[in-house]
């Protein structure tokens, strides 16, 4: 792309109403029990070690060395900071958050490998859903947020399956994992659109995240949870792929017609 080379993206016209609809709808989806939150784009270095993007994944991230900031590789890391070095109260849990933000990944280790379209790039649109909990509450608020991902995506009647990932292939922040993978017949793959994830008490030991229970002394440290609501360029691109008709144009779905001005299909 000649404005800012490979792996970056652009919509021009109803394919841009089409991203911006997608957004709006998983926010709208979540807007019933999640805050919204507009958070920076650029954080600290101890925003994203605290989440454990750093140091581990430091060569996927966009740095700004002078000021000492980091392009968000999710709004995870943004939304999990907001109570570090907190003490909350137990009846004030569990918090849930959710945001619409750029994400923006070098994807260093996809050299030579899905360069082109949009199934890897470098900034893309996406909404997370987060939550702060109590150890007790987390295993519920894991069902949550994976009913509400999965909702989300079956409204957009995209074939789609739910993948638990397995202890050797989770990372080392990770208790209990999810994926959400869409069907894309343009490259025969399930594509994991979303992650729903249970971190324990890794990131709010790490980001100092503690609750006071109601009438005993001491804290503890909490737990932290989130997903990712929707993340436009793999959904998009199975919306154009799996609503694609003989004549070239793409019906939207239902679920998308609020939010598209009046477009119920996009044409040549």
């Amino acid at each position: 792309m000649k404005i800012s080379g490979a792996m970056f993206t652009m919509q021009r016209g109803a394919g841009a109403t089409l991203a911006r609809a997608l957004c709006q709808y998983a926010l709208d989806m979540n807007a019933d029990a999640f805050e919204e939150i507009r958070p920076p784009s650029l954080v600290t270095t101890a925003t994203l070690t605290a989440t454990g993007q750093l140091p581990k994944f430091a060569d996927d991230a966009y740095s700004i060395e002078r000021d000492d900031l980091w392009c968000i590789p999710t709004a995870e890391s943004s939304l999990t900071s907001i109570h570090a070095g907190e003490v909350l109260a137990e009846e004030d849990l569990p918090v849930r958050y959710m945001a619409h933000t750029s994400c923006y990944r070098r994807e260093a280790g996809s050299a030579g490998r899905d360069t082109r379209g949009m199934l890897r790039a470098h900034e893309f649109d996406k909404v997370e859903i987060l939550s702060v909990a109590t150890p007790e509450q987390a295993p519920k608020m894991l069902d949550e947020l994976l009913q509400r991902v999965e909702r989300a995506i079956a409204g957009l009647e995209l074939p789609y399956r739910i993948i638990e990932i397995c202890t050797g292939d989770m990372g080392q922040s990770h208790h209990r994992s999810f994926d959400v993978e869409v069907y894309a017949p343009g490259c025969d793959s399930w594509l994991e659109v979303s992650s729903v994830s249970w971190f324990s008490d890794y990131q709010a030991r790490r980001a100092d995240i503690r609750f006071k229970r109601t009438g005993q002394k001491g804290t503890e440290v909490a737990h932290t949870l989130n997903a990712s609501a929707l993340a436009v360029p793999r959904v998009w691109a199975a919306i154009v792929e799996n609503f694609r008709e003989s004549d070239g144009s793409v019906t939207i779905p239902k679920a998308l017609h609020p939010y598209m001005r009046g477009l119920t299909r996009i044409s040549k």
